[in-house]
């Protein structure tokens, strides 16, 4: 009976229950691309699956850039009113931004396949105008139900898209259209996802209508002008030194060893990943609530830092312990992914611990503090690979140094996250004093 009580009273608090919602979701999302995953290992090659990580490598950067990060601000106004006005202008953004994507894509096509080292993506590039156009209004709407507190539209839309993207892609590989690879399922899945999020975001929406003006917009825009001009900047090189291993062995040691770092990768990376994005909507909506109302952030980041380091051991033994049984799992030729597992874990361990507390950039605005620390995380991550590749032409070197770059980016970013937190609660006590 105590044991019942306590589990329910734990459920009454709603940073639990919304938690709750979305884990779930992220769970039974990628269970299902998981259970796909040995399927698809069999059908595909390396080559194969290094084409499609390359593919969603460029969607996500290009992604920061359609949106300008301009979601982020949908959660922090406390009225809806506002808050409307900033999810038409981002749809309108992004629209505007995957058409003229298209047409310089339209234009350049064999030119920007050349200059990137992308020719092998060649047939798919017009399909990347397309998926920035999915992925950003995804994310907008996913910012939209966050602020609604519709947390169980986000899971829907999320499961929606692991189910389509996994079933057509199954079908493709046993099909006579196995040539065109894996990103057409990820097109498929993208569209399913948008679909329901629209439909399920529809009433909220139309409700606001009437407050949608030109005139809150541009002030709004200007009120959060912070957003686009230092964190996209700071979000996009943050992006890219993640997804700069993708790009840089790509180039330089071939598709086939980018196919096996993208499944190692996937495995280390999506059981943290399921519960970071799952904490990171919710603790992003605390966190602005309480700074709004003269909270005291400090105390929130200490108690979720004990959370999050217990939470991380608990997934990342099982995925080291894993890691030496992926040759069985997705076959033989996929046996280097799981040393490329274990050299990744110190960096993917440091990072879980800091991704859901980083919407502390945007809610203290400290944009402008973190753009030299992206600018120097982005260069020290290309001289990791770079030096890997020059001076050993070793995958495996190339990556420790990238693993042991992103530890120590880390471990400063943890120390700097306590003082600006601190900071806010001491100025704070001055202001209401």
């Amino acid at each position: 009976m105590q044991i019942h009580s306590y589990f329910k009273e734990k459920l009454k608090n709603n940073f639990v229950k919304n938690f709750l919602t979305l884990l779930t979701g992220s769970i039974i999302g990628q269970l299902i691309i998981f259970l796909a995953i040995p399927f698809l290992t069999r059908m595909f090659s390396e080559e194969a699956f290094g084409v499609f990580t390359l593919f969603t490598s460029t969607i996500i950067l290009l992604k920061t850039l359609a949106t300008l990060n301009f979601e982020l601000a949908i959660i922090l106004p406390k009225r809806d009113k506002d808050a409307i006005n900033i999810l038409i202008f981002n749809v309108i953004l992004i629209l505007l931004f995957s058409l003229l994507l298209f047409l310089i894509v339209f234009i350049f096509k064999n030119n920007l396949a050349s200059l990137l080292s992308i020719e092998q993506l060649s047939n798919f590039i017009y399909l990347i105008p397309l998926s920035v156009f999915f992925l950003g209004n995804i994310s907008a709407l996913e910012y939209w139900n966050n602020r609604n507190n519709t947390f169980k539209n986000i899971t829907t839309g999320v499961i929606s898209k692991s189910a389509t993207m996994s079933i057509f892609q199954l079908f493709t590989g046993i099909s006579s259209f196995k040539s065109i690879g894996l990103i057409p399922g990820l097109i498929a899945g993208q569209f399913f996802n948008f679909i329901i999020l629209i439909k399920l975001s529809l009433k909220s929406v139309l409700g606001l209508k009437k407050h949608v003006t030109l005139k809150r917009m541009l002030y709004l825009i200007s009120k959060y002008r912070d957003i686009p001009l230092f964190n996209t900047l700071l979000t996009f090189t943050n992006t890219l030194s993640n997804e700069l291993p993708v790009i840089l062995i790509s180039k330089y040691f071939g598709f086939g060893s980018a196919g096996l770092y993208g499944l190692a990768v996937k495995v280390s990376k999506t059981p943290p990943g399921m519960v970071g994005q799952s904490i990171s909507l919710v603790f992003f909506n605390e966190a602005s609530k309480l700074y709004n109302g003269n909270g005291d952030l400090h105390k929130l980041l200490m108690a979720m830092q004990k959370k999050l380091f217990l939470t991380a051991l608990l997934i990342f033994i099982p995925i080291f312990i894993i890691s030496f049984f992926l040759d069985f799992i997705f076959g033989n030729n996929w046996n280097d992914a799981g040393l490329y597992v274990r050299i990744l874990l110190p960096w993917l361990f440091t990072m879980f611990l800091n991704s859901p507390i980083s919407s502390l950039i945007e809610i203290l605005n400290k944009q402008k503090a973190f753009l030299v620390y992206g600018f120097l995380l982005v260069i020290s991550r290309y001289l990791a690979l770079y030096l890997g590749y020059a001076l050993f032409n070793d995958i495996k070197i190339s990556l420790m140094l990238f693993s042991g770059v992103g530890v120590i980016f880390n471990l400063f970013i943890f120390i700097y996250f306590l003082k600006i937190s601190k900071q806010s609660k001491l100025q704070k006590k001055k202001v209401y004093k």
